[in-house]
Order: structure tokens, then sequence, then C-alpha cells
């Protein structure tokens, strides 16, 4: 009390249920879907183990258990972590509020990213994908893999935002489907907002595409059949039967991206190159995500690097080294 750090315990008696509408009301800056989605996870993930507890009661303990029933009961290590990470913010925010001292996500062990998640496709199977899909789709699949746009800011994407003379396509917004209702939104951060440069072959994909599906009064370049904006139908109705005749299950919109990291690190992009075209602020995500697709390109960069002396010089060198006795074997 004296140094000002006590806390009432009376204050952890509120019930997890109580206090999650109270902590979230506190963020703003959410995106439609970013709330729909955490409200999800809340529902069916968090409520049912912690909804009736006191947040004062929760311990550490408590967080592992459930952690380690999410992975017994089959769900993937990405959906676990971010069930904690927002279990995580909420006891974050009460700390700030003054109703507990410490968080009870401490020390809880979380299961390993699982990189089977994600799924990278050769460039002859992304050509199979996009003959196998919807002629109206075609373009849609080849702009995903070959700029690693997101679904959502290909499905906002308008002519204004496209120049086929400088070769790009300007990512502002972002669309997304909440509760039956389209919303177009700001991209998830300031370096999402960005300036991709396309091939001059996909330019002349899209421009094609255009030809063939002229956009509506709204502009968009990809559209549903009907005009309108792209719906989450899409995947059903047209993704997963191109998926199941072409690569075959599973494989998500969100791979073309991954693909897209790949076939960039392969042919040997600098990963700050990687991270502007991707929207990230950090080069450590390309590395932490995608770092094992480094792996072997170490002998092809050794390889590369060239002797200052030809081939003879650096055998003389190494046997006049070894006559004056500081070689490996000794003189």
């Amino acid at each position: 009390m004296l140094v000002g750090d006590y806390v009432d315990p009376r204050s952890g008696k509120i019930e997890f249920a109580e206090w999650l509408p109270r902590a979230e009301a506190a963020r703003i800056n959410r995106r439609p879907s970013t709330k729909a989605r955490d409200e999800s996870y809340y529902r069916s993930l968090v409520l049912p183990t912690f909804g009736a507890m006191p947040i004062g009661a929760i311990q550490p303990s408590i967080v592992q258990e459930w952690i380690s029933e999410l992975a017994d009961n089959g769900y993937a290590p990405a959906t676990i972590r971010k069930a904690y990470q927002l279990l995580s913010r909420t006891f974050d925010t009460a700390i700030e509020t003054g109703l507990i001292a410490r968080s009870p996500c401490r020390g809880v062990r979380l299961p390993s990213a699982d990189r089977s998640e994600m799924r990278f496709l050769s460039p002859n199977e992304i050509r199979q994908l996009a003959e196998a899909i919807e002629p109206r789709f075609h373009a849609l699949v080849l702009a995903g893999a070959y700029s690693g746009a997101r679904f959502g800011e290909l499905a906002a994407l308008d002519v204004d935002h496209f120049e086929p003379d400088r070769r790009t396509i300007l990512i502002e917004r972002t669309l997304s489907e909440v509760n039956g209702h389209i919303h177009f939104g700001d991209p998830k951060t300031r370096a999402a907002r960005r300036k991709l440069i396309l091939p001059s072959w996909l330019t002349d994909v899209l421009v094609a595409h255009l030809d063939n599906w002229p956009p509506n009064d709204n502009g968009l370049i990809f559209t549903a059949p009907g005009g309108g904006a792209l719906r989450r139908s899409f995947r059903t109705r047209y993704w997963k039967p191109a998926v199941e005749n072409a690569v075959g299950e599973p494989m998500r919109f969100h791979d073309l991206r991954h693909s897209h990291v790949a076939l960039l690190i392969e042919q040997g992009t600098h990963p700050a190159v990687i991270a502007s075209r991707l929207g990230h602020t950090s080069v450590r995500t390309v590395l932490d995500v995608y770092g094992h697709l480094y792996e072997g390109l170490d002998r092809g960069a050794a390889d590369a690097l060239k002797s200052p002396w030809d081939a003879p010089d650096v055998v003389a060198v190494w046997s006049r080294k070894r006559s004056r006795g500081i070689g490996l074997e000794g003189p």
C-alpha cells in the first residue's frame, strides 16, 4: 500500500463474462471483420471455460489445462494461439484497470506453430488451379499468387487503383463480409497501404480480364457473376471445386500469398523487399514465418563466393603455409 502496488482482492471477484464486455469496449479502431472474429473466438473457445470464473481466481495452471484441452480436442495450433492471445489481452486490461495484480497468462506453454497449415504451390500448380476455376476468376487466382495481396485486398481493388501503364496496383482498402453485410475498411496497418509492381504478363492478364468482365458502377475489378462484390460464397461455389479438381485439399486462398513468398525466396529476393510487398512492418515477420524456406539457399550462397585467387594459386598458398609448420597436419 505504501508503494502503490496494492490491489484489493475484492476487485478480482468480478466474473470473466461480466468483465469481458467492459474490456472489449476499451478497444477502438477495429474493423467489423476483426470484431466479429474476436467475438467468435470468445464465444466458442474462451467463455465456456472461463465465463463463470472470478478473474482473480484464475491461475496459470487453469490456463495451461485449457490450452491442453483445446489441443486434445484437435484445434489447430494457430487457433489455440489466437484464443490465448485474446484471453491474455483481457487480463492485461484488468491489470491496467487495477482489478488484479498479475495475469494468469504467464509461463504458459503453447503448441508450436504448425507449418503444415501453410501450403506452397509451384508455378505449374498455380496454372492448373487458375485453369480449373470459373473463367471470370482466372485472373483473381493469378493476382493472388503473383502479387501477394490478400483476398480482401483484391476483392476491394477497383479500376481507379490499377495503373496498367505503370504495372501497379494500389492497396488502400480491404473488403470483408460480416453478418451478411459488405464492409470496405482500411488495411490492417500503415505498411499494408502499399503500391505493388506487377509482372508485365500479369498486367496484361488484368487488362484482358477487364475487357471480358467490365466493372459496374462500383468499379471493382473482381466481382461476383451478378456484378456485385465477392462474398463468402466464392469459397464454396468456386474455390473449393477448383481446388479439388486441380491441386487437392487442403488449400486456402491465403496459401496463394504464401506461394508468392516462396517464389520470391526461391529467386533470391531480399527479405526487406518481400516484407514490403506483403505489407508487413518488419522483416522479422518474414524471417519468423518463412525462415525455413531459406534452408538450402546457404549452399548456393557459399558456392557463389569466388576465390580472390585462381584455383592453382589457392593450392600454392596452402602448400606454403603447410611447409612453414602452420598447416592443420603440423609441420
